[in-house]
């Protein structure tokens, strides 16, 4: 997307407590929706939709506790709202309260767009548990997920198929809607606030009185951080256009004032707007990206309309080079080549500009090759090589980085090699496996690594299926039953490994069973029997336990009628 040129206001209003707005409350003809409280009536609210020239309509009128957040779907058909301990879902003037016999804290919610779903986090009482869930607006859970650090936001994106979590410890996960994790990230600093548009883009900003140095980052696809840009304030909101190609960020610079920053997909700044007489709450950018709406805590509702333009290109050159030299001081310096590549595509004669480029380039090859090579010494080959392969998309015909990463999986491939080797004469399998593998990562065509491998993993299987005989033999059928897993997990297969998975299953439904008969549990007893007796159906010992269990069950129960008739 080209970057902003211009930005006109289109309208503003006031609505005393005006709620903040909810991330896709704008749509591509510049309306959106809000949530107002009604000025006289307590615990009533109006959804009231804007027209792009400011005119609002009533929607719907609800009645509820204080929100502390609303999300709005953008037909105006459902929205969520939530309170300290509950989460509420209006839909066809009903009011239903999520997850109804869980007593849970929530931290934050989202809404999708195209499909009818949520996202929710939320800890427990004690705020001990952090968990995710995934509901439908009729009220449905459709699964929860325990996240394992403290959880400050979470977004859904608009085809409502991924949901970002980020959190206080500065971790962030993408999870998808069948509740598999996409990736991880993970900072140094809590993020604040957060905006994705599905696997390759998930923005992120950190800031504070806590944080040195806050601002707003991109991760990709792989969860590898694409760019980062400082930025003064604390961030509020963050939002991205369908493309993501667009980014906008809400800052509080203090208790009264705030900004909205424009970033570009490269993490450049191209616009920004301040706001001096109250803290700005939320804000909503439309698919397209043209249109951006913000709120204030004074119940300021303001509506901009955006046009985009080569603006590189319009620059002087002079306007240009500092620019460029203000991202590469800031050490953002794919962002500085990219301000002067995109200056040479539409002037072509700007000699300074090329020479700057060339000055900027070969800084980003020293750091790379710098990264590298501290990376290389710490043993961390992989690292090595990312920062050498990031380095090869901005110069890809540059002879130093192709010669120093062919140079690098040389000798990744050789100490692995050999660290593998050493592992396997010191009977560590799993080391020399891991070891292996890193190998093949870093020369895939190379035969020998992959051939060791399969010699140490028939080795560690063959070892694995003789402890497990050895534990059924003994009775262990639970460790029996991880050992020879384990084995087909290397490579073993067929029927012999079958009959002993069999055995095994057979042995450890007898075992549980006998205890729980013991423990006088006939009915979770008699239900292992015949879990034994499905998988070996002549087994005697079963049959003649299952009898037992039976009448034992019958004659408790029978027990039971008669303490019932008295």
């Amino acid at each position: 997307m080209p970057d902003i040129t211009n930005v006109n206001l289109t309208f503003l209003r006031k609505a005393r407590g005006l709620a903040p707005l909810s991330r896709y409350a704008m749509l591509d003809d510049g309306t959106l929706l809000v949530s107002v409280p009604d000025e006289l009536e307590v615990r009533t609210f109006h959804l009231v939709r804007y027209s792009e020239q400011g005119r609002s309509r009533r929607v719907h009128t609800y009645s509820v506790e204080t929100l502390r957040k609303t999300e709005i779907a953008p037909d105006g058909s459902t929205y969520i709202g939530t309170t300290d301990d509950d989460l509420y879902l209006f839909r066809e003037n009903r009011k239903t309260r999520f997850l109804p016999d869980r007593r849970a804290s929530y931290t934050d919610v989202s809404l999708g767009v195209d499909t009818p779903r949520f996202a929710a986090a939320f800890c427990d009482i004690v705020g001990s548990g952090h968990s995710v869930a995934l509901g439908e607006l009729g009220g449905r859970l459709l699964w929860t997920k325990d996240i394992s650090f403290p959880i400050n936001r979470v977004c859904m994106d608009r085809s409502a198929c991924f949901m970002a979590v980020a959190g206080e410890s500065g971790d962030l996960t993408l999870i998808d809607h069948t509740r598999k994790t996409v990736w991880n990230h993970r900072q140094d600093v809590p993020l604040l606030a957060i905006a994705t548009i599905g696997p390759t883009r998930t923005v992120f900003a950190t800031g504070g009185p806590q944080v040195e140095v806050g601002g707003v980052g991109m991760v990709g696809s792989d969860g590898t951080l694409l760019w980062f840009t400082e930025l003064i304030g604390t961030p509020v909101e963050l939002s991205l256009d369908a493309d993501g190609k667009s980014v906008a960020v809400l800052l509080a610079l203090d208790a009264t004032s705030g900004r909205l920053v424009f970033l570009s997909e490269e993490g450049l700044p191209t616009w920004d707007i301040d706001f001096e007489d109250a803290r700005p709450t939320g804000i909503s950018l439309s698919p397209s990206g043209r249109f951006v709406a913000v709120s204030l805590r004074d119940g300021t509702l303001t509506a901009y309309e955006l046009t985009f333009g080569e603006r590189v290109a319009s620059l002087s050159e002079e306007a240009t080079l500092a620019e460029a030299r203000g991202a590469w001081d800031k050490g953002n310096v794919s962002a500085a080549a990219e301000v002067l590549r995109t200056r040479l595509a539409e002037v072509p004669s700007d000699l300074r500009s090329c020479a700057l480029l060339g000055e900027v380039l070969t800084d980003l090859r020293q750091r790379a090759l710098a990264a590298a090579q501290t990376a290389e010494t710490v043993g961390d080959f992989s690292g090595a090589s990312s920062h050498l392969t990031l380095a090869a998309q901005e110069l890809p015909a540059d002879a130093r980085l192709t010669e120093a990463q062919g140079a690098l999986r040389q000798r990744w491939y050789s100490t692995k090699l050999s660290e593998a080797q050493v592992a396997l004469t010191e009977r560590n399998t799993e080391a020399a496996e891991a070891a292996f593998l890193e190998a093949i990562q870093a020369d895939p065509l190379a035969t020998a690594a992959r051939a060791l491998l399969a010699e140490a993993r028939y080795a560690a299987a063959a070892s694995a299926l003789e402890r497990g005989r050895a534990l059924l033999h003994q009775g262990n059928a639970p460790g029996a039953l991880v050992a020879f897993t384990e084995a087909r997990q290397k490579g073993v297969s067929g029927p012999e490994l079958n009959e002993l998975l069999r055995q095994g299953r057979v042995v450890e439904a007898l075992s549980l069973g006998n205890a729980l008969y013991q423990d006088q549990q006939y009915a979770a007893a008699l239900f292992q029997y015949k879990k034994a007796l499905r998988l070996d159906p002549e087994n005697g010992e079963a049959q003649q336990k299952l009898k037992y269990a039976q009448n034992f069950l019958q004659d408790t129960q029978l027990s039971d009628r008669f303490s019932r008739l008295e």
